[in-house]
């Protein structure tokens, strides 16, 4: 190859087209920057969620027990835990605290701890030392419920049998696991303290913990998977970090999935811009390719030519893609004033600069070599005249599906890797891969209605003449849409998830949302509760019945004790529908945060007709039109499914996975659960006093403070989540871009064309203003039934969220859609306006 030619060949390609170099360069390097940003964003935020789920429990685990932990079960813990591991001993009780006068008392979660704990975050005391010095006959509370008791630091109270000194405030915790998170105002004590209370007692509601940190080597997922079982043959139950509130971890594990798959989404973006970019720019040097073989250049030298340019300008667009991507991390905490992104250190994760390398140099040159030897097979002449054979079309088709295989091995690996799961990977990739695909066949159902519409005289003769050009085989209005309508299924897709993850995690009504619960309330309890209850500002109240049952018959068929799982690990809710104990409930009312699904809710004469939640009825293997049995401590009671409804569980709402009409259950022996919201802590902390004092058999849970602990980490997935969907956003908005320049010189040609035959400014127009809402309007239409398609593939293999489609969000994205397409056929026909057409034909030449 001769250097001077390859000098000069780069240089005149480079500069004489600057648009096309500058339109791949920017693909690259944006494509580069969006995927820098989302990656190393995943992997920075999701090691930041992790960290702080850590602070909240203070360990990596906590193996807790109802009982005294026995020496058996302290030496397998010895034998189980990493060599480097560090533990910690810990019992949890609620008790009542007293002032040293007696006169005032509350309900207290005592949590006795070894000063080795916690590994993770600290206590925050007044004053500051307060925890390091504390010594066996102190004790710290909460500064809540210092004030309640009227004490101050140096007073002593009453717990159990032990005169404790009160030696600080707590202002922060590590959080608790199990079912007393959030129950009462903390105090602590050290463990050693806990004998002389004389509270620890057989039969007593205790949990005993060991708090584990294992070697930063060990994954603690893993760990708490692979011995879950033998430790709760112990009476040991495993909690993971992320499982310090009810419902946490499921909503990380998505929260994490749907990262993984922006991820994913991201690098699929920059890559069909990428190519979009250089096909266009490969199209266009077609003719010269030509010329150069009429010339007598060689296909070897023709492809290291055309290569040498696209590596040029890929590289380029790769370290400028490089930069942006680390300057975005560095910049967004400030234009978002988030604090917590602001503690994350930018960066390029090993990872995320081999998905840019992939991006950035991978796909140009996998785009590029089939194109430029499809090129160099084809006979000169042909070649200037613009023709292929049939034979090269036939092979050209094998080779585009080999080459669609050969993608979608690469990215299910690569997808498989990112969600550390074949069957997520496949899904994510089956999703990803098959877009071009399913959108060109709704592109081509889109074309046949059109031209039956049009054969129907349904379309006007201004509307057909830009309609058939979807039909028709040559143009670039398909690649247009193509390159939009996968643009906006990845933005429409990211949307709805986001809107499903919020839904989950409780973000959108947290505020709004019941904070008390009042459980073991007995029937002839609850006029006086009702008395109690109207001296408070309370809100969001709710009672409701509860009766324990056991399923007994499906259809009058038996169930079989011996279907109850005998492996602990896989004791969910799922495996054990048919097995486990049921809590049931009846009301003649849905709330507002149910809906119906199939099948028709009860009217008021309806009796012993059952609602049973969507999901589970999957895993019951029942639906509407069957029949359950119930054992009610030893009366059967029956009822027929009527209905399946979705349930929000995160709604804090006494709700039930069984619901009966009025019936024979109403009855049945049973206890009530009351729910309700009250704002203010003294209000809650005097309510439950009184309560407790009059009734001792109710148990009177705050959730506020569990609440609090949660929205901590709640509030920076949702930071993350809106901060990911914005690369995405940006990520499309770039496709859309490419695709429509990529379509610009064809329309500034049929520009010309038009306008040498006549055509006035006002004709031109609209004529252009039709394609391009022709092209919005198809294209969102694809984006947005292929996402909620996607969506519910997603969500029935994957993500298992309750569905939420943002139309309000989604009416806002069309219109922009629209009007940004407009613009961008304005913004590249507007200097075409005042040309005369000679000087237009030379211009498109």
């Amino acid at each position: 190859m001769n250097l001077k030619l390859l000098k000069f060949y780069l240089k005149r390609e480079l500069f004489s087209r600057f648009q096309f170099s500058v339109l791949i360069l920017l693909s690259v390097a944006l494509g580069v920057g969006s995927v820098i940003g989302i990656h190393s964003y995943k992997d920075n935020i999701k090691s930041a969620i992790q960290k702080e789920a850590k602070n909240i429990m203070g360990a990596d685990l906590a193996l807790q027990s109802p009982q005294e932990i026995t020496e058996e079960a302290a030496k397998l813990t010895e034998q189980l835990l990493p060599s480097g591991s560090s533990k910690s001993l810990s019992i949890q009780f609620l008790s009542m605290v007293a002032n040293s006068d007696q006169n005032e008392n509350s309900l207290s979660y005592i949590k006795a701890v070894e000063k080795s704990y916690p590994f993770y975050g600290e206590f925050i005391t007044e004053p500051k030392e307060a925890y390091s010095n504390l010594t066996k006959n102190e004790i710290l509370l909460e500064k809540n419920l210092g004030q309640n008791l009227k004490l101050k630091i140096g007073d002593w109270i009453q717990l159990g049998e032990s005169r404790l000194k009160v030696a600080g405030w707590i202002i922060k915790e590590p959080g608790s696991v199990g079912s007393f998170v959030g129950a009462a105002p903390t105090s602590v004590i050290l463990y050693e303290a806990t004998a002389a209370t004389g509270l620890v007692q057989r039969g007593s509601r205790i949990r005993y913990t060991i708090f584990a940190k294992l070697p930063g080597s060990v994954d603690s997922l893993e760990w708490k998977e692979k011995h879950f079982e033998e430790l709760i043959r112990n009476d040991l139950t495993v909690y993971h970090n992320t499982e310090v509130n009810s419902g946490s971890q499921q909503f990380l594990t998505n929260t994490f999935d749907y990262m993984s798959l922006l991820a994913l989404a991201g690098f699929f973006l920059g890559a069909i811009s990428v190519y979009t970019a250089i096909r266009t720019r490969l199209r266009e040097k077609k003719n010269e390719i030509a010329v150069l073989m009429c010339l007598g250049a060689k296909p070897k030298m023709i492809l290291v030519l055309v290569v040498s340019e696209i590596l040029i300008v890929s590289l380029l667009g790769t370290m400028l893609g490089l930069g942006i991507g680390y300057e975005i991390q560095a910049l967004l905490p400030r234009f978002t004033g988030s604090e917590f992104l602001g503690t994350i250190e930018p960066g390029i994760s090993i990872s995320s600069l081999l998905w840019s390398l992939l991006l950035g140099i991978a796909v140009p040159m996998l785009v590029a070599f089939p194109l430029v030897v499809e090129s160099g097979k084809v006979k000169p002449l042909s070649a200037l005249k613009e023709i292929e054979s049939k034979e090269q079309n036939n092979e050209d088709k094998r080779m585009m599906v080999l080459s669609s295989l050969g993608i979608y091995l690469l990215f299910f690996v690569l997808a498989t890797y990112e969600t550390q799961s074949f069957l997520k990977g496949g899904v994510f990739a089956l999703v990803l891969v098959s877009l071009p695909l399913l959108v060109f066949l709704l592109f081509k159902l889109f074309g046949l209605g059109i031209v039956k519409l049009t054969s129907l005289g349904l379309v006007s003769k201004e509307w057909s003449l830009v309609t058939k050009k979807i039909v028709r085989k040559s143009g670039s209005m398909r690649l247009s849409i193509l390159g939009l309508g996968s643009a906006l299924f990845i933005l429409c897709l990211s949307l709805i998830l986001q809107e499903s993850l919020m839904e989950l995690s409780g973000a959108r009504e947290i505020e709004r949302r019941p904070n008390m619960f009042m459980l073991d309330i007995k029937g002839d309890q609850l006029p006086s509760l009702e008395e109690i209850f109207s001296k408070y500002p309370l809100e969001k109240k709710y009672i409701a019945p509860i009766i324990g049952a056991r399923l007994a018959k499906i259809n009058d068929e038996p169930i079989k004790k011996e279907d109850t799982i005998r492996n602990a690990m896989d004791r969910n809710w799922r495996a054990t529908a048919r097995t486990r104990e049921y809590f049931l409930s009846y009301r003649q009312e849905m709330y507002e945060t149910e809906k119906v699904t199939k099948g028709d809710w009860w009217n008021d004469s309806g009796q012993d007709e059952i609602s049973l939640e969507k999901d589970f009825s999957g895993y019951l293997g029942a639906g509407v039109g069957d029949r359950l049995t119930f054992n009610v401590q030893g009366v059967e009671v029956i009822g027929k499914i009527t209905n399946l409804r979705s349930v929000n569980w995160s709604d804090m709402k006494p709700n039930f996975v069984v619901l009966f009409s009025k019936g024979r259950l109403e009855k049945a022996p049973k206890f009530y659960i009351s729910s309700l919201l009250l704002d203010k802590s003294e209000d809650r902390y005097s309510l439950q006093k009184e309560i407790v004092s009059k009734y001792p058999n109710i148990t009177v849970v705050d959730t506020e403070k569990a609440i609090q602990a949660f929205m901590g980490i709640l509030e920076k997935v949702t930071q993350m989540i809106r901060l990911m969907t914005g690369f995405i956003l940006a990520s499309s908005l770039l496709l859309v871009f490419t695709a429509l320049y990529s379509s610009q010189l064809e329309r500034k040609k049929e520009f010309a064309l038009l306008r040498v035959i006549g055509a006035q400014s006002s004709y031109l127009s609209s004529y252009f203003a039709r394609e391009a809402i022709l092209i919005a309007v198809v294209s969102f239409t694809i984006g947005l039934a292929y996402s909620l398609l996607a969506n519910e593939i997603l969500n029935r293999f994957i993500l298992e969220l309750t569905s939420i489609v943002p139309w309000g969000i989604l009416i806002w994205i069309f219109g922009i859609v629209v009007v940004t397409t407009l613009l961008l056929y304005a913004s590249g026909l507007y200097s075409f306006f005042k040309l005369p057409s000679k000087t237009l034909l030379k211009e498109v030449k």
